[in-house]
């Protein structure tokens, strides 16, 4: 058997995937397995690729990726496949849905030598769901195989988590995170061009996670937020003059701008309605009257706390970025003003850094910007 690829559809993680691939061939391999990790590095393409390996008769232990076997499992269709996901709003695995898989579980393999079940999110499960599993998980079928993936261990009972074998997954190479976003763009023919710069800095903030990366291309914030860097260090070099030159200034501008283009991750789900909500008040027998129901405008929201802070966490993360590929040599990010690396840039990145941190204490979000501008403009 080569050693030299891992299982199908699975792009990095080699170390993890040679070890479970020795531990079926030896028939070893635990029955409950747990993948944590970041989101969106193939954990669940992992698990996938792991139901190959236990089933696939063309390379035991593998998975070869082409026979009829693998191709039912890698699109979610073959009978000794099952996935217990989330569901609402709250992405919350509940006990109904467990407690059938736990029953269905108990008369599985149905065709297959061996039957995966994954649980995504594992650690979003409801502790009903957790305990109608406990049992199942803990004395399984003959050929029963367990696989819950969370990207936070920790919040996986313990009285799951003592039955299961914890692997930790750690995030992609530059050049294998590279390699997965620009096969699943190839594979979205119908979706908008995008052009190189973008794509290698999505790659570049995503940190290893081609699902971060992919989300990073689908942002509409982040073209904005590029062009507010950009703007932030013109007004830099321009000094406090260009920081306090009113809302009209190209530094405010692009700042309004990225602000708009932003998601509030506190807002709730827009019902697509622009009109006032009406509520009728009745009063004895006097004729109703419709009574306005109070309705923040969107033009209040607009520049809400939870979105200027969500902007300009993201505009750290490319300041960042930026002056790393400075000090690596580097060009830096597309499209920025020509800045001099010296001595005061490792400060700079300590103050950007405390600026991270600040936004989760101050609300006011402007005046911390304000504050960092003056620190590295003095």
């Amino acid at each position: 058997m080569s050693q030299d690829h891992g299982f199908p559809g699975v792009v990095g993680h080699a170390r993890v995937t040679d070890m479970l691939s020795r531990a079926i061939e030896r028939q070893r391999l635990h029955h409950g397995l747990v993948f944590s990790g970041p989101r969106g590095i193939g954990k669940a393409t992992l698990a996938r690729g792991l139901a190959c390996a236990l089933i696939c008769d063309v390379a035991p232990a593998r998975g070869c990726g082409s026979c009829d076997a693998c191709r039912r499992l890698l699109s979610g269709r073959h009978t000794d496949l099952r996935r217990l996901e989330g569901q609402g709003k709250t992405n919350t695995i509940a006990a109904e849905p467990a407690r059938e898989v736990a029953l269905r579980s108990q008369h599985a393999p149905f065709e297959a030598r061996a039957h995966l079940i994954i649980i995504d999110p594992a650690d979003r499960m409801h502790p009903r769901a957790a305990a109608a599993l406990l049992k199942s998980i803990e004395e399984p079928s003959a050929g029963v195989y367990w696989t819950l993936i969370g990207a936070n261990r920790s919040d996986i009972l313990d009285t799951i988590l003592s039955r299961c074998m914890t692997i930790p997954l750690e995030g992609l190479s530059l050049a294998d995170t590279r390699a997965v976003v620009l096969a699943e763009l190839a594979r979205d023919s119908a979706g908008d061009p995008i052009d190189d710069a973008r794509r290698e800095l999505a790659i570049s903030l995503a940190d290893g996670s081609p699902g971060v990366a992919l989300e990073l291309l689908r942002d509409p914030s982040l073209e904005p937020t590029r062009e507010l860097l950009a703007a932030t260090l013109r007004a830099l070099e321009l000094g406090p003059p260009a920081v306090f030159s009113g809302e009209r200034s190209p530094l405010w501008s692009a700042w309004n701008t990225a602000v708009l283009a932003t998601a509030d991750p506190s807002a709730a789900p827009d019902d697509g309605d622009d009109d006032e909500d009406e509520v009728v008040v009745v009063k004895s027998k006097r004729k109703p009257k419709k009574a306005k129901k109070s309705k923040k405008s969107k033009s209040d929201s607009k520049a809400s706390p939870g979105r200027q802070r969500a902007m300009a966490g993201r505009l750290a993360e490319l300041w960042l970025l930026h002056l790393r590929e400075l000090l690596l040599g580097r060009e830096g990010l597309h499209g920025m003003p020509r800045l001099h690396t010296d001595s005061a840039t490792a400060s700079h990145m300590q103050s950007i850094q405390q600026f991270q941190t600040n936004l989760a204490r101050n609300p006011n979000v402007r005046l911390n910007f304000e504050q960092l501008l003056l620190s590295l403009g003095g």
